[in-house]
């Protein structure tokens, strides 16, 4: 907006040396010539990179939308392959969210102890102990698809695999 202003003004200053004050090819009117010229193709170049950006931004955006999609669809495959009821579902997508149990049962609209009970179903048909290995379970096998070369660590560490 600055640079358009800047412009405005030189285009106007210019033609005002040029018509009203006789000054055309003075030192005055080259140097706000070159201003002039170098301004334009400052908004020129700028706004073409910020539509560039702009396509960029959108693609990022409709990229993760992707990937998002994807990954619930992954996770989802999982719950349904230990046959998780509806109910242990919805517990699960807020346990992996993050949600205390006081948060899934307000949420939810039942008791806290209803809401522990399923997760200690979900646990056990996911073959784990409790809310962090149940992630960690979830989360595994999505790491393991990354490509080793996009780790930035020099030394990996054990990968335990956890038996069904």
């Amino acid at each position: 907006m600055a640079l358009a202003g800047a412009i405005v003004f030189f285009g106007y200053d210019l033609a005002a040396d040029v018509l009203l004050e006789g000054e055309f090819g003075s030192l005055h009117f080259v140097i706000e010539s070159i201003v002039f010229v170098g301004i334009s193709v400052a908004l020129v170049i700028g706004t073409r990179d910020l539509r560039s950006l702009r396509e960029s931004l959108r693609r990022e955006a409709e990229r993760n939308r992707a990937f998002s999609g994807e990954l619930a669809a992954v996770i989802d495959e999982r719950m349904e392959e230990w046959r998780l009821t509806r109910s242990e579902k919805d517990v699960a997508w807020m346990i992996i969210k993050g949600y205390r149990f006081t948060e899934i049962a307000d949420a939810r609209g039942v008791k806290e102890s209803t809401c522990r009970l399923q997760a200690t179903s979900l646990y056990a048909k996911a073959g784990v102990s409790g809310r962090a290995e149940f992630v960690a379970e979830i989360i595994q096998p999505l790491l393991m698809s990354i490509p080793s070369e996009s780790s930035t660590r020099k030394e990996k560490p054990p990968v335990r695999l956890v038996s069904h």
